[in-house]
């Protein structure tokens, strides 16, 4: 009983991390056809950014996440209108986003190992003790991470279906020709995608970082991660992500404490090779058709 509940407990915890960054680079998958492998950078900022300020600037850990918001934004209009912009305009833009994306991501790692160095930093924003439940300790830590995930994601599914904003990222994903026909600032729309979704990365990377350390590679395991999870699910599907996310935390969290921490990982391989062995566009993905 004792094992179940630290599974349940655990896999609650990482699945909702990998949730939140499945969700968010399925965002950008919808609205731009990009797979953003900079996911990593993102995540290292938002760590670099609660260390900096617990630690450095002794500010309180309440405005920790407001502040991750504030830069992930900032980091994602950058971003996208040095970057992005320039690259979407032009031919075979998936492929080249891809690289324009790793250069981004080696360039932000090396950046803040020049800044911070490359040692390993105590993430100050962590809660201590927890509550006591069978015989089985739950950490305070754990129940932030969850319930900060399952509010993140409440709120983006409201801003994607009821807010203007939503409804223009959608419209452009949809047809970006018909939408800005009808008057639609489709640059603007791309631009706004982005800004949210560097603001999600960046809160995702306080609560990755939040039960483990900070150090300049430490987004490179969840953006993995992450990608693994949307191409079981199949790109483009928000709802098949978030239960894709939870299914392989449970899997992982399962496999570390039945066998080894050491098999964690390769078990989502193995399974991720399996599913597209016979589901090659994921298990909810769309075979897309060019007809020529």
């Amino acid at each position: 009983m004792d094992i179940f509940l630290q599974i349940l407990f655990s896999g609650l915890a990482v699945g909702s991390m990998y949730a939140v960054g499945a969700i968010a680079l399925s965002l950008l998958w919808g609205t731009m056809g990009m797979l953003n492998l900079a996911h990593s950078s993102f995540i290292a900022l938002g760590g670099y950014v609660a260390y900096l300020c617990m630690s450095v600037l002794g500010v309180s850990w309440f405005f920790v996440l407001p502040l991750a918001f504030l830069f992930g934004l900032v980091f994602g209009y950058i971003y996208y209108h040095l970057v992005i912009r320039h690259i979407y305009a032009k031919e075979n833009f998936s492929v080249n986003i891809i690289i324009a994306s790793v250069a981004i991501a080696a360039l932000a790692e090396n950046t803040f190992l020049n800044l911070a160095g490359g040692e390993a930093l105590r993430q100050p924003f962590q809660f201590t003790s927890g509550l006591k439940i069978i015989g089985v300790v739950l950490p305070y830590q754990t129940i932030f991470t969850v319930f900060t995930a399952i509010l993140l994601m409440i709120i983006l599914a409201l801003i994607m279906s009821k807010s203007k904003l939503g409804q223009v990222i959608r419209a452009v994903s949809q047809n970006p020709d018909a939408s800005r026909l009808m008057g639609i600032n489709v640059q603007k729309s791309f631009a706004q995608a982005m800004m949210l979704y560097g603001s999600i990365a960046a809160i995702t990377g306080v609560l990755v970082t939040g039960s483990s350390q900070v150090f300049p590679s430490v987004g490179s395991d969840a953006t993995v991660k992450a990608l693994i999870i949307l191409i079981v699910a199949g790109l483009g599907n928000l709802r098949a992500g978030i239960l894709m996310a939870f299914a392989l935390g449970f899997l992982e969290m399962g496999v570390n404490y039945l066998f080894g921490s050491r098999y964690g990982f390769p078990s989502m391989l193995g399974f991720v090779i399996i599913v597209l062995l016979f589901k090659p566009n994921g298990f909810w993905g769309k075979e897309i058709v060019n007809r020529v």
